[in-house]
């Protein structure tokens, strides 16, 4: 199959290169991938966050739990399935090291994915991400087989989706404040140089990895109150002081690094986009809110499922080995939602039947 569909492209894109460089045959290869991902399709879902397209769904049993990217969900959320019926969707769990999020949907009857082996995802191999349309959001290669990414203490930095403090911190002492962002959230709540943070929204935190697990699931515009040790001034001694901190968003922390602006050039990436446990890599160009769904290959498998748009020539895939186990223990009820998110209460479900007469 694989080598059949390689050379219908280059048959059929021979033309069409030929009458028109500047296209180069892109609107012909979605139409190829329309058999694969003709099953997946009804298998996947849009996601919508207070009415707006927030990410993919990927259906994961047919009385309705269905897996999507948890860091871009906010708000009241709602599902549309292919056939265009809505779901008041209700958010059951969120395991934020795959950014994982579960939710769950009264319906019956559903098409599933089966999920494959991340070993059928092999460099070079053609790949279609599936949406709710017969043709694919994006078609491009496996770039790289599941690999292990940076670590969960790296999402400080790159979370673009998270509210932030607005500090950099000292040494020796972790959570000594080393500077303050001016213009950002410390700043208007008049933290310091030097103080050192006790406690986050009431809960002691022990070092930065503590801070940052409190913080995680904070947006911009939440308020937490902080309590610091600050020196009085002219004196050896010190004194806690509590102050009530609005969180800034990621564009009052300053321009990112050289690095960082040119791999966003010309690509809207997600917020959340490392901190992964695996993930596969591939170079097909799709929207952050296109993330959650299914990446098939030219069989129809699923191959893993996209949580993230990550570089200009890199998305990134979990692996079937990361979210059947992840998946059954969300829906356990092992990690709860975060407090961000709503299930909708203004948006009438409708019968899937009942939409297709």
């Amino acid at each position: 199959m694989r080598r059949l569909l390689t050379l219908l492209i280059l048959i059929a894109a021979g033309p069409a290169l030929a009458a028109s460089p500047n296209d180069r045959g892109k609107n012909l290869l979605p139409r190829l991938f329309e058999e694969a991902i003709a099953p997946v399709a009804d298998a996947t879902v849009r996601v919508l966050a207070d009415g707006k397209p927030a990410a993919l769904g990927t259906i994961m049993t047919s009385d309705g739990y269905i897996l999507t990217k948890g860091s871009e969900l906010s708000g009241a959320l709602t599902v549309k399935m292919r056939d265009g019926s809505a779901y008041d969707a209700e958010y059951v769990g969120y395991h934020r090291e795959t950014d994982l999020a579960l939710l769950k949907v009264k319906a019956a009857k559903l098409v599933t994915v089966t999920l494959a082996s991340s070993k059928l995802a092999e460099p070079g191999t053609w790949v279609a991400v599936a949406g709710i349309t017969s043709e694919p959001v994006a078609v491009g290669v496996i770039s790289a087989a599941a690999r292990k990414l940076f670590g969960p203490e790296l999402l400080a930095i790159i979370n673009e989706n998270k509210g932030y403090i607005g500090i950099q911190f000292s040494q020796p002492n972790e959570l000594e404040i080393g500077q303050v962002v001016k213009g950002a959230a410390a700043d208007k709540a008049k933290l310091k140089a030097g103080d050192v943070i006790l406690e986050v929204a009431g809960k002691v935190v022990k070092d930065r990895g503590a801070l940052l697990k409190l913080l995680d699931d904070k947006r911009p515009g939440d308020k937490v109150v902080v309590k610091v040790r600050r020196k009085v001034k002219d004196s050896e001694e010190t004194e806690e002081v509590e102050a009530t901190i609005t969180l800034s968003p990621k564009k009052e922390m300053g321009p990112g690094s050289r690095g960082e602006i040119q791999n966003s050039m010309g690509s809207e990436l997600s917020g959340r986009r490392t901190g992964f446990p695996r993930v596969i890599q591939h170079d097909t160009v799709v929207k952050p809110e296109d993330c959650g769904g299914p990446l098939v290959d030219l069989d129809g498998k699923v191959i893993g499922l996209n949580i993230a748009r990550a570089g200009r020539v890199e998305t990134w895939a979990l692996a079937e080995e990361e979210i059947t186990p992840v998946f059954m223990e969300l829906k356990a009820g092992k990690f709860p939602p975060p407090t961000v998110a709503k299930t909708a209460t203004k948006v009438e479900s409708k019968d899937k039947d009942e939409s297709k007469k």
